[in-house]
């Protein structure tokens, strides 16, 4: 602390009119203090909550689909079942109205979640077998109405899906579901709001699985050395085949010179067979997994 060397801040005599203006002083500082501290509680107030993981997001319900009326008429006239999302639209989040529409095979799920919206996830994903990697749907009805990030799980978990599928498949554990990757990764701050999973949870987020990671250079020879030695791959995908912005699909092994996919968001993509050259050019990004 500074002091005055020729006169001692203990015996030095202060006017009295002069003593006034550091009191004055430290009550302004306080009150500014305190008028500051009001503001930002009220702004902090006025924010939305932060959803969390394991509760429905409270979407609005559809309006203005007169858009979407055209391609749910044709698609009650393929699909009779789907008949309420015609008919009662505002029942459904017009993401949901959305998702049938471009993936049939969700029409259960999305004709479901009036009564199931608020269900809880379930805490397994059934039966697994240690070094078999099980198909799982980010749709699917046991979490996919769980929210992740901005959106469903149904919507924006596709990372959390293909991580759980590795999890699973390599520890043998039927707990690591999507919805338990899901609230990991968001707890985590692996979720980045409006562009989906970070790559960071497949690189640094599956150690909390007791899994390691490593990056794979786009190359044939890598994705099959790493298979072959019972390495699973998630790719990171771009437009294409899969998705028409971002996704996650895993490469779980090989047949006839061709790759084996679980497709998170698909099953008729996961039934066939995959040859690189198809692949290569959607693949922005791949991880190979094992047990750390």
């Amino acid at each position: 602390m500074y002091s005055n060397p020729c006169v001692s801040p203990s015996t030095e005599r202060i006017p009295r009119r002069r003593r006034r203006f550091p009191l004055l002083w430290t009550v302004s500082i306080l009150a500014a203090a305190l008028a500051l501290c009001a503001l930002l509680w009220c702004l902090l107030m006025s924010q939305p909550p932060f959803t969390q993981v394991g509760h429905t997001p409270s979407f609005e319900p559809a309006q203005n689909v007169e858009d979407l009326t055209p391609q749910l008429e044709q698609l009650v006239q393929q699909a009779p079942e789907a008949k309420p999302l015609l008919e009662r639209p505002a029942d459904y989040p017009r993401e949901l109205l959305e998702l049938a529409l471009r993936n049939r095979e969700a029409l259960d799920f999305v004709l479901g979640y009036p009564e199931k919206k608020d269900s809880l996830p379930a805490d397994s994903v059934g039966s697994v077998t240690k070094g078999e990697f099980p198909l799982l749907m980010q749709w699917d009805s046991r979490w996919g109405y769980s929210s992740y990030g901005d959106g469903l799980i149904a919507f924006t978990g596709c990372g959390p899906t293909a991580l759980s599928m590795v999890i699973c498949g390599l520890t043998g554990d039927s707990s690591a579901t999507p919805y338990a990757v899901a609230a990991y990764a968001q707890e985590a701050g692996y979720y980045v709001n409006g562009a989906g999973s970070s790559w960071d949870l497949m690189s640094v987020g599956c150690q909390h699985f007791g899994l390691t990671a490593r990056e794979l250079p786009l190359a044939r020879s890598s994705i099959v050395s790493a298979l072959e030695a019972g390495q699973p791959v998630i790719c990171s995908v771009g437009p294409g085949d899969f998705t028409t912005s971002g996704h996650f699909i895993l490469l779980t092994g090989m047949e006839n010179g061709n790759f084996r996919v679980n497709d998170p968001n698909r099953n008729s993509t996961s039934r066939q067979l995959w040859d690189y050259d198809t692949l290569a050019p959607q693949i922005r990004n791949l991880w190979a997994f094992s047990l750390a």
